[in-house]
């Protein structure tokens, strides 16, 4: 590939990105009014999730967002804890990724469903990336219904092992 063909390729994938998030900028508060008004805000902030103890949901959750200089958007908590758990970065391909993983594992929003659409149709080059998200997705546990406030305490790399289904000695066979 050319120079120019690669500069006009990064160019277009950019401008589309720059779309994606100027939807989510319009939708985001549509959404929030009508789909997430009686979810109640959670009562943390970045410096209390870091004093959560080493290796914790809580403290990841912290890092993520101090790392990524973001700070949670009321009662839309699960989307990072879901970035954390998931390990999916914030960039739009990363972001879609998430939403194709989620949808998955069962996630039946009209948000994820929206996001996967339009993901699908704006970055044809990220198809395979989007599959393999989605398979990931299929062999996990659902656990995009839980409420993670409670769980912040919990230690984060057996929440992961649960999610994705393994045997953990910490806890009895039912």
């Amino acid at each position: 590939m050319k120079t120019s063909d690669a500069e006009a390729l990064s160019y277009g994938i950019r401008l589309r990105e720059r779309l994606m998030i100027w939807l989510v900028g319009i939708t985001h508060p549509v959404y929030e009014r009508w789909f997430r008004r009686r979810r109640p805000a959670w009562q943390h902030t970045t410096a209390r999730l870091l004093r959560y103890e080493a290796g914790s949901l809580g403290r990841a959750l912290g890092i993520f967002l101090t790392d990524n200089r973001i700070s949670l958007i009321p009662r839309f908590e699960d989307h990072d804890v879901f970035h954390v758990l998931l390990e999916y970065d914030t960039t739009v391909a990363g972001e879609s990724e998430m939403q194709f993983c989620l949808l998955g594992s069962g996630k039946r929003s009209l948000y994820v469903m929206g996001t996967c659409a339009i993901a699908w149709l704006a970055f044809p080059e990220y198809w395979p990336r989007f599959r393999t998200a989605y398979r990931r997705g299929r062999g996990l546990r659902r656990f995009h219904h839980w409420y993670f406030e409670y769980l912040l305490g919990e230690p984060l790399e057996e929440m992961r092992a649960f999610i994705r289904g393994e045997k953990l000695d910490s806890f009895p066979d039912f």
